[in-house]
């Protein structure tokens, strides 16, 4: 067996894309504790946190982090049942399966960050 030198041959830009994921979602996850509950210390109350969704930066944020979790997440069991599933039709039955939440997901998701509106204290102008 001859070793393939194209990185694209082999999903090695999904396997990197996988590993830098979790690395962003480690850090955003560390930023987000360390600034809403050490730093700012203000109430977890249904107002302050649609102030903070009312700016177009956390709204930014809250998107990107749900794109990537999703992507993080479900890619990761995709490449479990790859490893585990090997009847052809049960695999297209899965794999649409996790295409239908991630699309589920993705949409509500979207849905309810977008529309949220609020009074915008001056903290987050």
């Amino acid at each position: 067996m001859k070793y393939r030198e194209n990185v694209t041959s082999g999903g090695a830009v999904l396997w990197l894309f996988q590993r830098v994921t979790g690395v962003f979602l480690a850090a955003v996850l560390f930023a987000h504790v360390w600034l809403l509950h050490y730093l700012l210390r203000e109430d977890l109350t249904f107002a302050a946190v649609s102030d903070r969704l009312a700016t177009p930066l956390w709204k930014t944020i809250d998107i990107t982090f749900l794109v990537v979790a999703l992507f993080h997440g479900l890619y990761g069991l995709w490449i479990v049942l790859e490893d585990y599933i090997h009847v052809g039709w049960l695999r297209v039955l899965l794999y649409s399966a996790i295409s239908l939440v991630a699309i589920a997901a993705l949409v509500l998701g979207i849905l309810t960050i977008l529309p949220f509106q609020g009074e915008v204290s001056s903290i987050w102008q």
